[in-house]
C-alpha cells in the first residue's frame, strides 16, 4: 500500500479528470477528506502536455479507507 505521510493511503491511481470529478462528488457527499496528486508531463516534450492527458492519484485518510472503498465500489 502506498503512503504519502503517516496517515494517508492510496485509494485510486492514474485517474483521469472525468473520473476524479465523479470520485470527488462521492467523497464530498459522504464527508470523506482526500487529496489529489497530479502527474504532469515534464521534460523536453512538456509542450505535448495538456490537462486532458494528465492523471492523478487520490489519497484518503487511513481511517476512512474502508468506507471510501465501499462507496466507490457502488459506482
Amino acid at each position: 500500500m502506498s503512503e504519502v505521510g503517516t496517515n494517508e493511503r492510496l485509494l485510486r491511481s492514474d485517474v483521469t479528470l472525468e473520473e476524479s470529478r465523479k470520485i470527488e462528488r462521492v467523497l464530498r457527499r459522504n464527508n470523506i477528506s482526500y487529496f489529489e496528486k497530479w502527474n504532469f508531463h515534464t521534460g523536453v516534450f512538456k509542450f505535448l502536455n495538456n490537462n486532458k492527458n494528465s492523471k492523478c492519484d487520490i489519497y484518503v485518510h487511513m481511517d476512512s479507507m474502508d468506507k471510501a472503498k465501499e462507496l466507490l465500489a457502488d459506482m
